[in-house]
């Protein structure tokens, strides 16, 4: 089949992986990234992001491209397992298109599909003779990307290694991005603080919960067969960068425990396949259980989506030349701000002179609602009654 037809079927894939994360919303980590807002990540993607704020259909053009950037790499590992035979480099190549990480995380707008897109580039340049200067400037780029670019410091060295880079250039190409972050980090009180309020998460689970849970995306993450084989074949092949890079992985999330971590695993099992290819047995029928694991996880995950109260309430407002401040009362997300025209605020009882709109996300409080009429009850949308007329 001609390569081009090739390319454009997988970008067909991108597209329809893009509309299926679309059709839940905008979600509150999404809108961070969008908007902006200087934490909990370093800055090179969402200041990348923020240049097409422009654009009306912002959020969906990103998401094509993360999509795209997930679906594409197909290429990096078809190129790694060219030496395989034809079946398993067919077959793992739709493992990696058809597993759970990919299907569950191309097309939304964070950093965690990235960063193991990045681990997976990383495992193609030890295939090459790439430049330890171009591995050090794509570490960099890493690093200031998502903080969870660290996991994978043992495949970063282990590249240094690979192209006989001298002790001392491999501590500096390697040091330097980190003293960077670090420096970054320090100057953005903001991001140690985000930290540590998620490391508060969850502390009352049990470590056996805490590995169950971590077991479970670890699963999620390969579909089964590929995370058995290719953790298989890290352990077989007794890699140390595999194997350091998939505790350190293993370990983190286990302390922070976020679904969209599962795809942080899925360049690992690749790597563990193609370090031990011997482990990967039946590949055809493996692919296809992959394949139904994964698509099964895809439809229990996007049939069961709706959208977001913020979305729906901003429908709601269409046609109404609403003037003033959005009060909301309750807890929300940074999504309110990416969907609202209007500037977005805590309810407080001297602000609803200024308001247009109110939404109660828990128990309205008590104010004057003489010149108010609410839209819906669940929850409660109110809006002025000359916004009505």
């Amino acid at each position: 089949m001609p390569r081009f037809v090739v390319l454009i079927g997988l970008e067909a894939y991108a597209v329809l992986l893009a509309l299926m994360q679309a059709g839940g919303g905008i979600r509150t980590d999404e809108a961070k990234y969008l908007l902006n807002i200087p934490y909990p990540h370093p800055p090179t993607i969402r200041w990348a992001l923020s240049q097409f704020e422009m654009l009306t259909n912002q959020e969906f053009m990103m998401r094509i491209l993360f999509a795209t950037l997930m679906v594409q790499a197909v290429w990096l590992v078809w190129d790694m397992a060219r030496d395989l035979p034809c079946s398993k480099k067919l077959s793992l190549a739709a493992i990696w298109l058809l597993s759970g990480g990919l299907l569950l995380q191309a097309g939304t707008i964070m950093m965690a599909p990235l960063t193991a897109l990045e681990a997976l580039v990383f495992l193609w340049m030890m295939h090459k003779k790439v430049r330890p200067m171009w591995v050090g400037l794509f570490w960099l780029l890493s690093l200031f990307t998502a903080y969870q670019a660290a996991l994978f410091l043992p495949l970063v060295i282990a590249c240094m290694q690979k192209q006989k880079c001298s002790l001392r250039m491999g501590a500096l190409y390697i040091g330097v991005p980190i003293a960077l972050l670090c420096l970054y980090t320090l100057t953005n009180p903001l991001i140690p603080a985000s930290m540590i309020s998620h490391s508060n998460r969850d502390l009352d689970s049990s470590l056996i919960s805490r590995l169950i849970a971590t077991g479970r995306l670890w699963a999620i993450g390969g579909s089964v067969f590929l995370s058995v084989f290719g953790t298989w074949g890290i352990v077989r092949a007794r890699r140390w960068d595999l194997l350091a890079a998939f505790l350190l992985v293993f370990l983190y999330i286990t302390f922070s425990r976020y679904n969209y971590y599962a795809v942080l695993f899925l360049p690992l099992f690749v790597g563990g396949i193609l370090a031990k290819p011997t482990v990967f047995a039946f590949p055809r029928l493996n692919a296809a259980l992959s394949a139904a694991v994964g698509l099964n996880l895809a439809l229990g995950f996007f049939s069961g989506t709706s959208l977001p109260t913020a979305r729906t309430a901003m429908q709601l407002f269409e046609g109404m030349d609403l003037q003033g401040v959005l009060l909301i009362e309750g807890s929300f997300g940074h999504e309110w701000q990416y969907e609202s025209p209007w500037e977005v605020r805590r309810f407080t009882d001297g602000l609803t002179e200024e308001a247009g709109a109110i939404v109660c996300l828990s128990v309205c409080p008590e104010w004057d609602k003489a010149t108010w009429r609410a839209l819906q009850f669940e929850p409660e949308i109110w809006v002025r009654s000359k916004w009505l007329s």
